[in-house]
């Protein structure tokens, strides 16, 4: 009887060391490729698990994808560079680290304007 396969781990050695090789490359169809086939999915993973892990639910967007998406994009635009190993810090934990800090951040904004908005019940019942 074969043995059942365990969940798979998206975020993994190899993926570490293609975020160093993409920010190591000053070649953009490299770094284009590299992204696509092997950080993508991690990332947006990532941001998956980290959203209904905390449950960061108070958003902007109409779809938690669109936030998934936004994540990614933050991720790559303004994060992924910073990454150095040689600080002893892992990719996962460095990576995790920053969407869940940004996610408190936009989550607790978001939660502050709903409270000042109120509801559509606080609405209905005043009238």
């Amino acid at each position: 009887m074969p043995r059942k396969r365990s969940k798979a781990n998206y975020f993994t050695k190899e993926t570490e060391e293609y975020i160093v090789k993409y920010n190591n490359s000053t070649d953009q169809e490299y770094r284009n490729k590299i992204f696509t086939d092997h950080i993508y999915l991690p990332f947006y993973k990532l941001a998956e698990n980290i959203i209904h892990t905390f449950k960061f639910y108070y958003t902007d967007v109409d779809k938690i994808e669109d936030l998934k998406h936004e994540i990614v994009s933050i991720l790559l635009e303004e994060k992924i560079m910073k990454f150095d190993p040689t600080n002893g810090a892992k990719a996962y934990s460095y990576f995790g680290t920053i969407v869940k800090r940004w996610l408190i951040n936009y989550n607790n904004k978001n939660y502050k304007k709903l409270k000042q908005i109120g509801s559509f019940d606080d609405i209905e019942d005043g009238y």
